[in-house]
């Protein structure tokens, strides 16, 4: 029995319904000018699951200023089409519940957090500094020199500097959706946990009013790519689509990477309290990207972390440790990515 993804089931879905379905059948999904992976200079890429060799930066520069334009433009064309198919809601319940399935006890536990916290803040305290009830010990002094409010009673707290209480809190997930993630995804199925952590976070706060989920998707095109916001209503065949969505990203999007951008961009429009999680699988040294260029995550603010969810070498855990503040993590099981984002929320929420 084959048991295909959930990457590989929208491929698949892709395939049989559109014009990609030649694609099975062309022998030349490699080279420079066709759809695959490890080419240099292919439209988007194609994972039809055969061996990748990956070609070198030298020959990818080889490229004539012509070719690329074209190359940009088929792929423009390309991804328009995948997002008119998403549009007409294709939508496979099964594919929905395979993803589902794999992070369902994180969502249960943090929806029980959430369910905690709630009942936490309702419990009944002392409300001191009263008119009436029982005489505060603390405040005899002041009721003999003639205060009035030296009383404290039992009542629910109108306000204990919680989310509960307040305006509610914003949560921005920034996540990688470069043309890498699709290239490595048969590697070490860095995409598919991706699409998992993300569905996570919708399927938990969805039926919150407390909590205001932000999905933006960052990549070699765009630092901001809108996913998810707070007035979207996330049933699951809405859900299914922001996950295509970001499949269809990954598969058409130019190299290129926009993580510091992102960072940046996000944290300085996020307000005093709000949690910012970045995830990115950047080639360090090849987009130049050191400690100075992260410095936005230091802010006093707001809540944020960056996750490095791949690396050439040892370069993002060295680099992860010279971050302040433990505001950068590497996770390179995959599998790992919903636990931790679990965990980082849960932090978040409990402070």
């Amino acid at each position: 029995e084959v048991r295909l993804s959930f990457f590989h089931s929208v491929l698949l879905c892709s395939i049989c319904c559109n014009s990609f379905y030649w694609e099975l059948y062309n022998p030349f999904s490699i080279g420079s000018d066709t759809a695959g992976l490890g080419g240099r200079g292919g439209p988007y890429r194609l994972d039809l699951g055969h061996k990748v060799m990956q070609v070198t930066d030298e020959m990818k520069a080889r490229m004539s200023e012509e070719s690329q334009r074209k190359a940009r433009a088929m792929a423009k064309e390309a991804f328009n089409e995948k997002l008119k198919e998403l549009d007409m809601g294709k939508l496979d319940w099964k594919r929905y519940q395979s993803l589902r399935n794999e992070v369902d006890d994180e969502i249960t536990q943090l929806k029980s957090l959430l369910k905690d916290l709630k009942r936490r803040s309702e419990e009944r305290v002392w409300l001191k500094n009263q008119s009436n009830g029982e005489l505060d010990e603390n405040k005899i002094v002041d009721a003999l020199s003639g205060e009035r409010d030296v009383f404290k009673r039992r009542g629910n707290p109108s306000t204990n500097g919680n989310f509960l209480h307040n305006k509610p809190i914003t949560i921005k997930l920034l996540v990688d959706i470069s043309a890498s993630m699709y290239r490595f995804n048969s590697y070490d199925g860095r995409l598919q946990r991706l699409l998992e952590a993300t569905l996570m976070m919708m399927e938990a706060f969805r039926d919150d009013k407390r909590i205001r989920v932000h999905i933006i998707g960052h990549s070699g095109s765009s630092a901001k790519i809108p996913l998810v916001d707070p007035t979207m209503s996330l049933d699951e065949a809405t859900q299914l689509k922001v996950l295509e969505c970001m499949v269809a990203n990954t598969q058409y999007t130019y190299a290129g990477d926009n993580t510091v951008e992102a960072i940046s961009d996000s944290i300085s429009q996020s307000a005093k309290g709000d949690l910012v999680i970045i995830i990115s699988d950047a080639n360090l040294q090849r987009y130049r990207i050191g400690v100075d260029d992260l410095s936005p995550l230091q802010s006093k603010d707001v809540h944020s972390h960056l996750i490095f969810i791949g690396s050439i070498g040892n370069e993002a855990k060295n680099l992860a440790r010279t971050i302040p503040n433990e505001r950068a993590t590497v996770c390179f099981q995959s599998s790992d990515l919903p636990l931790l984002l679990k965990k980082i929320v849960s932090n978040s929420l409990r402070q």
